[in-house]
């Protein structure tokens, strides 16, 4: 992967991401999807301690109206994965990949997501507010239809 103007294609990211019990392992960089208002991102799998696959974590690259609601970091933790610290470990061994692009980035949860929001909070960022998500945008996001927003600086 090289640098691109257009973001098209990202720098490699960082090697050896890691925290505590997770690995980072990249899927993938997908490119931008402009006519979406989709920013390009890099896609990371979430590896434990003895390299099962507990879920991912995205790094979207840039600022796009779109990042209001979907942040420029996203985590999912598998069911069978869930109250081990995971997310929480795969946003700290993503920082340095975080750091590479930004000094803070946009972190959102849905209002009723309590594990989402504890994580965000234990990662010492900043509650900012409350928004609203566009009716258009909504079923982009799983029929949302507010998001909490938080400021981390990793």
């Amino acid at each position: 992967m090289a640098h691109s103007s257009d973001f098209s294609l990202l720098p490699d990211p960082p090697s050896a991401l890691a925290y505590g019990d997770v690995a980072l392992r990249l899927a993938d960089v997908v490119p931008p999807d402009v006519s979406r208002g989709f920013l390009p991102y890099y896609h990371f799998r979430i590896l434990t301690a003895v390299g099962i696959d507990a879920g991912h974590i995205n790094l979207r690259v840039g600022d796009a109206e779109r990042v209001r609601y979907v942040g420029h970091v996203g985590f999912m933790v598998d069911p069978a994965h869930r109250g081990h610290g995971y997310a929480r470990q795969a946003c700290l061994a993503l920082a340095p990949c975080v750091r590479r692009f930004m000094a803070s980035a946009l972190l959102t949860c849905d209002p009723d997501n309590a594990a989402s929001r504890q994580t965000i909070e234990r990662l010492g960022a900043r509650f900012l507010d409350e928004v609203a998500i566009p009716p258009d945008e909504s079923p982009n996001l799983k029929g949302a239809t507010a998001k909490r927003r938080y400021l981390w600086t990793p």
